[in-house]
């Protein structure tokens, strides 16, 4: 369950990232933060942070395999830093909901560097897993 879980993951961030680029790509501006797009990317973002906080607690019993110990710290590490930076990344995006928020580009900049970083620590959480895989 713990493997399927992480796919599933995987998948919602994929799907939630591409809400909004696809919004920004056919629109050709930014979407507001009230609009369908956004509001789709909202609830898929906090999905995704379920999703993740799931696969750590199903993970947990699956510790002793293989995979986990022939890699080790390798895959452990950036797992616990893409969970940590999810947390970040919806805390971000909650605050960029406010119309108002005097720092929004500050924000939104922050909020962009935290999904790139959440993608290069799965990448290499997965790639190390796979490796030690029998």
């Amino acid at each position: 369950m713990a493997f399927w879980s992480g796919w599933f993951a995987v998948f919602l961030i994929a799907f939630a990232a591409a809400v909004p680029l696809r919004a920004r790509l056919w629109g050709g501006r930014r979407a507001v933060p009230s609009s369908p797009a956004i509001r789709m990317h909202v609830v898929l973002g906090l999905t995704t942070s379920a999703v993740a906080f799931l696969h750590t607690i199903l993970v947990i019993p699956a510790l002793g395999s293989p995979a986990a110990i022939g890699s080790g710290p390798m895959a452990i590490a950036p797992a616990g830093l893409a969970f940590f930076l999810i947390v970040a990344h919806a805390g971000l995006g909650l605050q960029l909901r406010d119309e108002r928020l005097r720092t929004r580009a500050k924000t939104r900049r922050s909020h962009a560097t935290t999904a790139f970083a959440i993608t290069v620590a799965v990448v290499i959480h997965i790639v190390t897993l796979e490796q030690a895989r029998p």
